[in-house]
């Protein structure tokens, strides 16, 4: 039953996929706003003024676990704001505790200093692979904060409790800082020193490719995601009656 209940899902999600890929081809639908992801490619042009640089944690996600979609969209959302500081050359410092991650990470900044017909200006010493457990990277992440003339710090992808070292930072150098995560306890962490504005919860984290590409796949991924939440959602719903409905029989 719950293999066919699966396998259901799976199937109406591809169908809404293929449906809003195909309506939204070429316009980009109505869609939740996300002013964490819209305000991104702001910070490269204020921190290029005043002559500092962005500091980007993404976390202790990889490519090879469970968390591994996280990471990528992380790094989705923030393609605009790599670009953006390619064209400045003000490349952000970037920080990961894993060593896939940081290989990818790598990758996508090339990419986008290779995009302006400039890849021999990509500095790969600005994506540093910090530590391999949670806890010392992010005490390593946040001395960055400290050591480094920081102007502003983004904290997208798999965080725990370990993220207060950096909240600690931000608070008291005074940075702005915007984050997000997938993780309860990392986002627990998070909400008491992050603006409603400035934080992003749970799937909203994967709006960001939508958000910032623009581009078809990520417009029909981002509303047949709403479709499936609906069904699970109704689901766990119609769970609860029949539970309940048993228990009274």
């Amino acid at each position: 039953m719950g293999f066919y209940l699966a396998m259901g899902i799976v199937f109406i999600g591809v169908i809404a996929l293929a449906i809003y890929g195909i309506r939204y081809r070429d316009t980009a639908p109505e869609t939740r706003e996300f002013p964490v992801f819209q305000a991104l490619s702001n910070e490269v042009g204020r921190v290029a003024e005043e002559g500092n640089s962005i500091h980007i944690a993404l976390g202790s996600g990889g490519l090879v676990r469970e968390d591994a979609m996280a990471s990528i969209a992380s790094l989705q959302a923030l393609t605009g704001l790599l670009d953006l500081a390619a064209t400045y050359d003000t490349p952000p410092r970037i920080t990961v505790a894993d060593p896939t991650l940081y290989l990818l990470a790598g990758d996508w900044m090339r990419r986008s200093y290779a995009r302006l017909g400039e890849a021999s200006l990509y500095r790969p010493l600005m994506v540093q692979f910090s530590a391999p457990t949670p806890v010392t990277y992010a005490a390593m992440a946040a001395t960055n904060l400290f050591d480094d003339p920081i102007g502003s710090n983004i904290m997208l992808g798999q965080f725990n409790q370990e993220v207060s070292f950096l909240n600690d930072a931000v608070l008291r150098r005074g940075i702005y800082s915007v984050g997000g995560t997938t993780s309860l306890s990392g986002a627990g962490s998070m909400y008491p020193v992050l603006a409603e504005q400035q934080f992003v919860l749970g799937e909203d984290l994967f709006a960001g490719g939508a958000e910032v590409i623009s581009r078809s796949p990520y417009w029909s991924s981002l509303l047949a995601q709403d479709v499936l939440r609906g069904i699970v959602i109704l689901g766990i719903v119609l769970a609860m009656i029949y539970s309940l409905l048993g228990m009274g029989g």
